[in-house]
């Protein structure tokens, strides 16, 4: 048997044993819904069309059970073979409308956007096919008749293989990215209501007091945090599509960061509530997308690097070589206090060493799947966080605030509180006696845990 007669045998035997599959459902008087590919030529399938098949396959489910018909049951049968890969499962007409549920399939298949590639059937009782009576365009040149092209040869397999290939990875690729923005997104709101719900913190607004701020609480950084969702999105689909040079992306960052901060005093009535956290959050979900798209996964070193890259030299450019008169909180501690005084600038110029310092091992180590479901030990987790990043950042909000001598005493006093809630609680209290608030630091928390999640969950 030649080569061509010997893959055209394999085929129609794996279709009919397909079709005895079908057979057997039918016996106990069970219809039949069945998902497979219109793949031309050979081989049926391969690891880029098994891909999409079970992509296509976690699309139908839901779209099918949102019109209140479930193909979940122990007696569906997920298989690949000679003719490609195959999905069958059977129901009984008592519970589904047969008719409906084609018509359905037929919606599906025809504003999937690779529809043309799906073949969803149905079959009754009897194992007769549910017929809509239309024929299929071709996939190729979509003018003719599928059948009409194929009887005259008007494409070549290679023609069309190559297409299938090049729509197929398309396809796959735009859904990753979706998935992995969205999951990014997730993180990243995660992180900032995570370190509003840590209760009580030291001059920080929590959900127990508003610590030294007078002009804002709890629901202040929920109105806040909700309204800067968006803005993460663009900040991840500014680092996945971009491809300039790293030191020319700054400008763009902060020109979604003005939106998002404009946003944010809509939301919080002129209240500034999050600024710290539109830059480090725009500059992190930047570079964690771009890493994600080019090398598909994360990597601290490969994160921090990228993040000196944006913001090289951002201290001498803002805050030394300018003839601006210092108008913001951050420039004048920073003509004050100089290179201590530099702030979040120090911070991302150097790849956020406040954040990778201690921080990062301990959530590694503590920050766990189990964690979550222990709201005291939660809270214990992130307060010890919290006062790893204190103890060694200089935090530019206690300097404006106050002077060089108190933020040393709080790192000092920070360093106590870490496993001693008497030290944590003397530690609360100076901050509201002296009206402090490390911001800062609570801004880099927020960093942590959004690191932590990429690293540690679904990315």
């Amino acid at each position: 048997m030649g080569k061509t007669n010997q893959i055209l045998y394999n085929v129609l035997d794996a279709r009919e044993k397909r079709a005895s599959l079908r057979s057997k459902f039918v016996k106990n008087n069970l219809c039949t819904l069945s998902l497979s590919l219109n793949i031309a030529g050979y081989p049926k399938s391969n690891p880029l069309i098994t891909s999409f098949f079970s992509e296509v396959l976690n699309e139908l489910k839901p779209f099918l059970l949102a019109n209140r018909i479930d193909v979940e049951n122990n007696k569906k049968v997920i298989l690949t073979d000679k003719a490609g890969d195959f999905f069958i499962v059977p129901f009984s007409n008592s519970s589904i409308d047969i008719i409906k549920i084609k018509e359905l399939t037929e919606t599906f298949e025809s504003t999937h956007r690779l529809g043309r590639l799906i073949d969803i059937d149905i079959f009754n009782e009897q194992g007769l096919p549910i017929s809509s009576g239309k024929e299929k365009s071709c996939y190729f040149c979509g003018e003719n008749s599928a059948i009409s092209c194929m009887r005259n040869k008007r494409h070549t397999y290679n023609e069309i293989r190559e297409k299938i290939s090049i729509e197929i990875s398309n396809y796959l690729n735009v859904k990753n990215k979706e998935l992995t923005i969205n999951r990014l997104i997730s993180y990243a709101s995660k992180a900032i209501l995570y370190e509003i719900s840590l209760s009580p913190k030291p001059g920080l607004v929590s959900f127990h007091n508003s610590g030294s701020h007078a002009d804002m609480n709890f629901f202040t950084f929920l109105n806040s945090s909700a309204s800067l969702t968006p803005f993460f999105r663009e900040f991840c689909l500014l680092g996945y599509n971009y491809s300039g040079k790293y030191e020319e992306v700054l400008g763009q960052i902060r020109h979604i960061g003005l939106r998002a901060e404009k946003a944010m005093f809509e939301a919080t009535h002129t209240i500034n509530t999050h600024k710290g956290i539109i830059f480090l959050f725009g500059v992190s979900l930047f570079s964690i997308s771009k890493l994600v798209s080019e090398k598909e996964g994360y990597n601290d070193a490969e994160f921090r690097a990228m993040v000196m890259k944006i913001c090289k030299n951002m201290v001498a450019n803002e805050l030394v070589n300018t003839t601006n008169k210092a108008i913001t909180n951050g420039e004048k501690v920073y003509v004050k206090y100089g290179i201590m005084g530099a702030g979040v600038r120090g911070e991302v110029e150097q790849g956020f060493p406040s954040v990778f310092h201690k921080s990062q091992a301990y959530f590694e180590q503590y920050l766990t799947s189990f964690s979550y479901t222990n709201q005291h030990e939660i809270q214990h987790i992130l307060q010890t966080g919290l006062l790893k990043i204190m103890a060694v950042n200089n935090d530019s909000n206690i300097l404006h605030r106050s002077n060089l001598e108190t933020l040393i005493h709080i790192q000092t006093l920070a360093k106590k509180a870490i496993a001693n809630n008497i030290a944590y609680a003397q530690l609360n209290e100076y901050c509201l006696a002296k009206n402090i608030s490390p911001g800062g630091s609570a801004d880099l928390l927020s960093v942590a845990l959004l690191l932590h999640f990429v690293k540690n969950e679904k990315i």
